[in-house]
């Protein structure tokens, strides 16, 4: 079980309510349910239940959160101890992200790396795949994490293959979606791309421009409310309706995917805090 488990399992505790914790963890519910989901399988009890009034702890959950705190407790007088000893100069990480890694996958990374390099301190942009690239290539940014094939000069680390999938509150399907309003948020043109060229595998007409929002939170939302059917890879936005997802493949039955990296310079590595950071996500991105 990784630290940051414990520290859910204490703020869980603390709130008795998910969307709180979740809140106070900078993580989305669909994470901080997965990750209870996850605990409770490694232990072999249920933790706590869901209500009106928010979640109940288990006896055996109870056990758990006291002991979460007991271990939090520990590991943070450790960490104080040491930093006294060692006098160590705070180092600042300048990463960056999209929008919809930042409100998911990126707290828990930040949180799981902050319990073993405490000084570390972390600031964050988010943008477009795109331009977080030339960022990094500037030396504006030590660290990003991009989705998609983008013509880079550094180096980068695959941190996860996503599987596109159709989010409808009906069935749909490839062939028929010419037919029904499409809803979309702000992508990097390099997504845009993996999808234009999907689609015409499919259809003969252009790629839909759809109704446009800012972001793929809202844009679930209105997919949540019947009006149209959009296309995501972030796992995390239909996780709590599974029933309306449906997996796209190309028509030679492959999987709809994309690739996201972990790209820094050659430059940036020499930085203390960047090869720490790199070489932590080489031993645990698996855990992530």
């Amino acid at each position: 079980m990784k630290m940051s488990d414990w520290a859910l399992l204490q703020t869980l505790y603390e709130y008795r309510n998910v969307t709180h914790a979740a809140d106070h963890l900078y993580l989305s519910q669909p994470t901080v349910t997965k990750r209870l989901k996850l605990i409770e399988e490694e232990f072999g009890v249920t933790i706590a239940l869901r209500s009106k009034r928010g979640i109940q702890f288990t006896p055996e959950g109870e056990y758990l959160a006291v002991k979460a705190s007991q271990i939090t407790a520990i590991l943070r007088e450790i960490h104080d101890h040491l930093a006294l000893s060692s006098q160590e100069t705070p180092a600042t990480l300048f990463i960056g992200a999209s929008n919809s890694m930042t409100r998911s996958s990126l707290p828990e990374i930040i949180q799981a790396h902050r319990l073993s390099h405490p000084h570390i301190q972390f600031e964050i942009t988010t943008e477009l795949s795109s331009q977080l690239t030339r960022l990094v290539e500037q030396g504006k940014l030590d660290l990003a994490f991009v989705n998609g094939e983008i013509p880079f000069s550094g180096e980068k680390l695959l941190f996860r293959r996503e599987h596109a999938y159709l989010a409808s509150i009906s069935p749909l399907r490839p062939e028929d979606l010419n037919q029904h309003p499409y809803l979309t948020y702000y992508k990097d043109p390099c997504t845009q791309s993996i999808l234009e060229q999907w689609w015409k595998e499919y259809h003969s007409s252009p790629f839909p421009t759809g109704l446009k929002v800012q972001h793929g939170d809202i844009c679930r939302e209105m997919v949540l409310k019947g009006l149209g059917y959009s296309i995501f890879f972030v796992p995390d936005y239909m996780a709590d309706h599974p029933k309306y997802r449906c997996l796209l493949y190309h028509r030679d039955g492959t999987p709809l995917t994309r690739n996201t990296w972990l790209i820094y310079t050659s430059q940036a590595f020499e930085k203390k805090q960047v090869r720490e950071f790199v070489e932590r996500f080489m031993k645990n991105s698996e855990e992530i």
